[in-house]
C-alpha cells in the first residue's frame, strides 16, 4: 500500500511548482518537465499545506478533475457544492500526496518525456525511472485554456490506473449513501 501511494504522489504532485509563463506558451511537454525538474530539484517545498496549494492551481485544472470525478452527479448538484468540492479535492491530494512526494523524490535517477497533441488537447507520456525499480508509466491528459492560454492537467494515469477515475468509484458510493454535502466534510477531515 506504500508503494501505491508513494508512486501516486510522484505522479500526481510532480506539478506543484510554478514554473515561467514561457513554458506554458511553448507546450504541455514544457509544463510538466519543467515542474518536474523543479520538484525534484527541491521537494521539500511542498511541506508547506498552504504554499502547496497555492502551487498546484499553475498546473493543474481542479475544475476539470472535479467534473470528471463527479462525472453524472456534477449537474445534480449546486454551484456553492460545486465549489465546496473543488477546494475538497484539491486539498486531499496535496495533504495525501505531498509527504509520500517528498520521499520519493529522492529516489528518481531520470525521467523520459513524450507529448502527442491534438489541437487544445495534449497527452504527455512519462516514465519514471528509480533506483532499483522497473520504470513507472505515466500518462497526463492536459487542456489548453481558451481563456488563457495555459496547459493544465485533468487527469493523471499511473501504470494504467486513472487518478480521476479512481476517486469517481470511491466517491460514486458515498453521493448515493451520504450525499454530496457529506462526502464533502469526509473528504475535508480526511488525512488531517
Amino acid at each position: 500500500m506504500k508503494q501505491i501511494v508513494t508512486t501516486i504522489a510522484l505522479v500526481c504532485m510532480l506539478g506543484v511548482l510554478p514554473i515561467d509563463n514561457n513554458a506554458y506558451a511553448s507546450s504541455a511537454e514544457e509544463v510538466i518537465r519543467t515542474t518536474t525538474n523543479e520538484v525534484l530539484a527541491n521537494p521539500n517545498k511542498l511541506k508547506n499545506e498552504a504554499e502547496a496549494l497555492k502551487l498546484v492551481d499553475d498546473v493543474f485544472s481542479f475544475y476539470l478533475m472535479s467534473r470528471s470525478v463527479l462525472a453524472k452527479h456534477w449537474k445534480k448538484v449546486s454551484k456553492k457544492q460545486k465549489k465546496r468540492f473543488i477546494n475538497a479535492f484539491r486539498g486531499l491530494l496535496v495533504r495525501t500526496y505531498s509527504n509520500a512526494l517528498i520521499e520519493a523524490a529522492g529516489k528518481v535517477e531520470k525521467v523520459e518525456y513524450s507529448t502527442n497533441v491534438k489541437g487544445n488537447k495534449a497527452t504527455v507520456h512519462t516514465r519514471i525511472f528509480q533506483k532499483g525499480k522497473k520504470p513507472i508509466k505515466v500518462k497526463y491528459k492536459m487542456k489548453k485554456s481558451k481563456r488563457d492560454g495555459k496547459w493544465k492537467a485533468y487527469n493523471v494515469t499511473v501504470g494504467g490506473v486513472s487518478l480521476v477515475n479512481n476517486y469517481r468509484s470511491e466517491f460514486a458510493n458515498d453521493i448515493k449513501t451520504i450525499g454530496i454535502d457529506k462526502l464533502i466534510d469526509k473528504i475535508n477531515r480526511r488525512d488531517k
